[in-house]
């Protein structure tokens, strides 16, 4: 079973997140409410994946997520946020958490990424950059709205069969779409994707992939 730790200072969120998950078939082994305890579990615990969340009081989740980057540099971290500072946008891109997902959380992607992150395979690098740009389409058009997010995913299922997961194979599909609904705002939204996905920009696989959306 999947081991996780999750740390959030609302201790609500902890316990419902948590619940969440254990129904899921995800193992929660520590739960802490500061970066300082999110450091701290990490090291004792040793999880196959924390749950960060970036405001906290007095050791935030730059402070964990930096602790934990020391500890273990290929760490499985995934931040969970629903703002985010400048500072703290500059100090991400640094420490290359594995995923940033906004809030809303969708459960059953939620589940979906902690098991192909957790999931040992051969293509495993691959897989985690194909979840990457999943997420990071998917925060960009939330950003736009959940109204425009629905209208990509809808349209994509519609004319393609396809989901956002599968955009990473087949950018042609999303880029396709996107210029359709978006016409001349497509360039800004492309600025826009480009820099939700900043960290790995230079990877062979993500440069070919925003090629294809700039043809």
């Amino acid at each position: 079973m999947i081991r996780a730790i999750v740390v959030d200072d609302d201790k609500d969120a902890v316990v419902l997140f948590s619940e969440i998950l254990q129904s899921n078939n995800v193992e929660v082994v520590g739960k802490g409410y500061n970066g300082q305890e999110a450091a701290f579990l990490f090291q004792k615990l040793k999880p196959d994946i924390i749950f960060l969340d970036i405001l906290m009081p007095v050791y935030d989740g730059i402070y964990g997520l930096t602790k934990i980057r020391q500890i273990d540099p290929s760490a499985i971290v995934i931040i969970l946020t629903n703002q985010m500072t400048i500072n703290s946008q500059i100090a991400l891109n640094k420490l290359r958490p594995t995923a940033v997902i906004k809030e809303p959380i969708d459960v059953n992607e939620i589940i979906k990424t902690v098991n192909q992150l957790c999931e040992p395979s051969l293509d495993a690098e691959n897989q985690i950059k194909k979840i990457m740009v999943t997420l990071a389409i998917k925060n960009t058009l939330l950003e736009l709205g959940i109204q425009e997010y629905d209208k990509v995913v809808s349209l994509l299922h519609k004319d393609y069969s396809c989901t956002l997961e599968d955009c990473f194979e087949n950018p042609e599909y999303l880029r396709n779409i996107l210029k359709d609904l978006f016409g001349d705002s497509y360039s800004n939204l492309l600025s826009a994707l480009s820099e939700n996905l900043r960290t790995v920009l230079s990877e062979q696989s993500i440069k070919d992939f925003m090629q294809v959306l700039s043809t």
